[in-house]
């Protein structure tokens, strides 16, 4: 019988189709390619995100008032009263009182009541000298009276730690003259005058004498 002639294109075709069986087969295994992470970017991130929490937490802690202490080792000799004016032995009248005089010796250091910034150093025609800190919460104490010294011993703008000298009862405050030796002492919040007794523990001359 004849042989059934050999097609010339059966080879070259095998051949072409192996060819694609193996292109495919490498697509198949060949893995999926993934987009390179952008490290700058991820780091950018995370450190815009930490910002963001300090600085939430510090606006935080601004807001809030410090821990108070005394600001001498002293007792209070003249309470805190502004809606029932009390008696002023150097001006012979009745008027408030906006903060607590503590019974001192001149020259007794006197203390920061908390942390916070210089924000006054002066010497006030009626309450002498005077030396003022910023505290957070919108918090101010003014320690008044102070020996003249103190002018000279911190300046505005310096950091303050709390129970930090900041100077030294005297005898400048004219309008308290007449009083017994003592540290006028006075606290406002927001701009308003507070009974800093409210705010910080503190011993009372009066109790004391009655016990």
């Amino acid at each position: 019988p004849d042989t059934p002639p050999v097609s010339e294109t059966s080879a070259p075709a095998e051949t072409a189709e192996k060819a694609i069986k193996s292109v495919r087969d490498e697509e198949t295994e060949k893995p999926e390619e993934t987009e390179p992470v952008n490290n700058k970017d991820e780091k950018s991130t995370n450190a815009e995100t930490a910002e963001k929490k300090d600085t939430a937490a510090a606006a935080v802690e601004k807001d809030i008032l410090p821990i108070f202490h005394a600001p001498v080792n002293g007792m209070v000799l003249k309470d805190y009263s502004d809606d029932i004016p009390v008696f002023s032995y150097t001006m012979d009248d009745y008027r408030t009182h906006t903060g607590l005089d503590f019974a001192v010796s001149p020259g007794t250091p006197v203390y920061a009541s908390a942390d916070g910034v210089i924000c006054q150093v002066e010497n006030d025609p009626m309450m002498g000298v005077t030396v003022g800190v910023q505290h957070s919460g919108g918090a101010v104490t003014r320690y008044m009276g102070l020996s003249e010294e103190s002018l000279y011993l911190t300046q505005p703008g310096q950091n303050i730690k709390a129970g930090q000298v900041i100077g030294a009862s005297g005898d400048t405050a004219l309008i308290e003259s007449a009083e017994e030796s003592h540290l006028h002492f006075e606290l406002t919040v927001d701009g308003e005058h507070k009974d800093p007794a409210d705010y910080m523990k503190v011993t009372y001359l009066a109790d004391v004498l009655e016990g």
